[in-house]
This record gives structure tokens, C-alpha cells and sequence, in this order.
């Protein structure tokens, strides 16, 4: 297995679990088709395609849906000292 298709496959392992959640469809086809303006592709039947195997992104795709699925890590809140009451 080459370098590239063993970082795929873990791409895609990654991807279906997060795709596995419920809701998370419907709130990334939204958010995609959001960036399209109207294109007419129907994200949400890739994504399902995704989640069962049925289909894999090719590196345009996979990086595009990759920046939709990070999601910013929260920062712990800065420690402002002892409380006063």
C-alpha cells in the first residue's frame, strides 16, 4: 500500500465515522452546498454514498470535504486568577 493510499484510507475511515453521527448529513450537505452557490451537485447523496462505502472522493473532493469536517479545536479559557466572590 503506498504512502498516499494508506492516508486515504484513513481519511475515509475518519470521514464515515464522523458521517455516522446523526445530523452531521444534513449539516455538512448544507454547509457545502452553501460553498456550491447552486451547482446542482447533490452533496448530500455523495455523503451517503461515502458512509457506505459506495464512493470515494478524489483529492479535490477529499480536501474540500476534509476543511468542512475539521472543526476548530476549543481553546481552554485563559485563567484570570483566584475568584473574588
Amino acid at each position: 500500500m503506498t504512502r498516499d493510499r494508506k492516508f486515504i484510507e484513513l481519511w475515509l475511515r475518519r470521514a464515515r465515522k464522523e458521517l455516522a453521527v446523526s445530523g452531521r448529513i444534513a449539516e455538512l450537505t448544507h454547509l457545502l452546498e452553501l460553498q456550491d452557490q447552486g451547482s446542482g451537485r447533490d452533496w448530500q447523496r455523495d455523503l451517503l454514498s461515502l458512509l457506505r462505502g459506495e464512493w470515494e472522493p478524489n483529492m479535490d473532493e477529499l480536501i474540500r470535504l476534509d476543511g468542512v469536517l475539521a472543526r476548530p479545536r476549543k481553546t481552554p479559557p485563559a485563567d484570570l486568577g483566584p475568584a473574588l466572590f
